[in-house]
C-alpha cells in the first residue's frame, strides 16, 4: 500500500519528495482526483517531479500510484461508511464506529514518522508548554494538557482569545512551545495565536485534523489527525489519541534528556 511505500522511504527521500510525500498523506482525499500536472501544480513544482517521486516508490507512475490511492480512498470510506448504513440497531451502529475509527487511526500511524518525533522532541525540551484551543477545542487543549503534566511537562491549556493571550503570553521566549489545536469550524483565533507567539521567539506546532486548517497553515510542525465519520459530525478521536500517545513517549524521552 502507498502508506506504508512511503512510510518506508521517507527518510531517504529527497526535499522535495519528502514535500510530496506529507501532502499525499495529509490530503489522500484530494490527491485522489489529481493528475500529475495538478499535484505538481499545488506545490509548486515540475510535473516530472511527480513522476519520479513515483518511481522512487516502486511504481511504475504516476497513474499506477494515482489508481492505489483512488482505491484506497474508496474501501476506507465504503467500510465505514456503508457499515454504519446497513447497522440495524444500536450495537451494529456502534461497531461501525468504532470501525470507522480504526480506519482513522490506520492513516494516522501510516502518517506518523518524522514530524511526530520532531513534536515530541519539542514537548521534551520545552521550558514551558502552551495548549490553544477555542470552541469545542478548548476542552480538547484542557485533555491535552491534563495527559501532558503526567510526563511532568510544564504545560498550561488557554483560550485561544488573541487579547487574553497576549496578556498570559507576554514573556514568551525560544525556549517555549505552543500547541494550536485544529478541529472542522473553529481555527482562526488559534491561528492569531500562533502568530504571535511566533513573533515573540516560540515554537509552534499545530495538532490538527486538517493540513489545510487555519493552525496548521501557520505552525511550523503540523501533526494531521484524520476526522472522517459516517455520521455528520467530524471524528475528533484520532486527536484525542494524540496526547495520550505523546504522553508515553515523552516519559522516557525526558528522563534521558
Amino acid at each position: 500500500m502507498f502508506r506504508e511505500r512511503i512510510k518506508q522511504a521517507y527518510k531517504n527521500l529527497t526535499p522535495s519528495f519528502k514535500r510530496l510525500a506529507e501532502f499525499i498523506l495529509n490530503r489522500e482525499l484530494d490527491v485522489a482526483f489529481m493528475t500529475a500536472t495538478e499535484l505538481a501544480r499545488a506545490l509548486d513544482i515540475d510535473a516530472a517531479t511527480v513522476v519520479r517521486f513515483s518511481q522512487a516508490l516502486g511504481y511504475r507512475g504516476y497513474r499506477e500510484l494515482s489508481r492505489e490511492i483512488q482505491q484506497t480512498v474508496k474501501e476506507d470510506l465504503m467500510a465505514s461508511y456503508s457499515g454504519f448504513e446497513q447497522a440495524k440497531n444500536d450495537s451494529a451502529r456502534l461497531r461501525a464506529l468504532l470501525e470507522n475509527e480504526r480506519h482513522n487511526l490506520e492513516i494516522a500511524i501510516a502518517q506518523a514518522g518524522e514530524r511526530a518525533a520532531e513534536v515530541v522532541e519539542l514537548l521534551a525540551k520545552a521550558q514551558r508548554v502552551w495548549v490553544v484551543g477555542e470552541a469545542s477545542a478548548r476542552h480538547l487543549a484542557d485533555f491535552f494538557a491534563a495527559q501532558l503534566r503526567m510526563a511532568n511537562l510544564k504545560v498550561t491549556a488557554i483560550n485561544a482569545d488573541p487579547a487574553e493571550a497576549a496578556r498570559l503570553l507576554w514573556d514568551l521566549g525560544s525556549g517555549d512551545l505552543v500547541v494550536g489545536l485544529g478541529i472542522p469550524g473553529t481555527g482562526i483565533d488559534t491561528a492569531a495565536v500562533l502568530e504571535l507567539a511566533k513573533e515573540r521567539g516560540a515554537k509552534t506546532a499545530s495538532v490538527s485534523v486538517s493540513a489545510v486548517s487555519p493552525p496548521a497553515q501557520v505552525a511550523d510542525h503540523v501533526l494531521v489527525c484524520p476526522s472522517n465519520s459516517p455520521v455528520g459530525v467530524p471524528s475528533v478521536a484520532s486527536l484525542m489519541t494524540m496526547p495520550v500517545s505523546y504522553t508515553h513517549l515523552t516519559l522516557p524521552t525526558i528522563y534521558s534528556v
